[in-house]
């Protein structure tokens, strides 16, 4: 019964998700400093990576997993390279 109820409310949260995410892309584009636009770019790869792990489950595809999981190692190796650019730069 639980796992139903899952598989109804997944679809509505990942579109919300997505939905969150294309508000986040304006501060991305858009953003008046360099650590708004590092801090909206995290944002919505984590959110990515969220979107992503809630398909496998949808699915039913583990995969997905592996790489929500990459995504997310390469979402904090890219936090702290931009952290290091924006240091050198001030």
């Amino acid at each position: 019964m639980a796992e139903e109820n899952l598989l109804v409310i997944l679809p509505y949260a990942i579109a919300f998700l997505i939905f969150t995410a294309t508000l986040v892309s304006y501060r991305v584009l858009f953003g008046p400093t360099l650590a708004d636009r590092a801090v909206a770019l995290n944002t919505a790869t984590t959110k990515a990576a969220v979107i992503i792990a809630m398909l496998a489950l949808l699915y039913d595809a583990p995969y997905l997993l592996d790489i929500s999981i990459v995504l997310l190692m390469v979402n904090a190796v890219g936090g702290l390279i931009i952290a290091k650019y924006m240091e050198v730069r001030s």
